[in-house]
């Protein structure tokens, strides 16, 4: 395994989750990206949460909810503050993943996937 450019050396399960995430969210950003701009109209700048350790009716997904910057800035997790700062609410949001064992994962995404541009190959 080698390093990206400039980036630590990250273990290849930490690599296939980030990826298996991604895809999910990428799947599932139809649903997300309404909610963040619902939220973000009402409550400002906040967090998209994904509880993917349940899912009580197998036919409506996992439950997600809202949290906003004022409850994010009372956690000690630097990474999404960060995020939750950085991001441009007219084309992103951010999401959290709660895993099993407490774990979670974060994540900034864009609303709309970007399209390549230029010259056909």
């Amino acid at each position: 395994m080698t390093p990206e450019r400039g980036a630590p050396d990250v273990p290849d399960w930490v690599r296939k989750e980030r990826a298996s995430d991604l895809a999910w969210i990428a799947e599932n950003r139809s649903s997300f990206w309404p909610a963040a701009q619902t939220q973000f109209a009402a409550h400002g700048r906040g967090v998209v949460v994904v509880d993917t350790t349940v899912q009580p009716d197998p036919n409506a997904g996992h439950p997600m909810y809202y949290i906003d910057s004022t409850q994010v800035e009372q956690t000690d997790d630097e990474d999404t503050q960060r995020m939750l700062s950085e991001y441009d609410p007219t084309k992103e949001f951010v999401v959290m993943l709660l895993k099993p064992e407490g774990h979670t994962s974060t994540y900034r995404v864009q609303a709309v996937q970007r399209v390549p541009r230029g010259r056909p190959r």
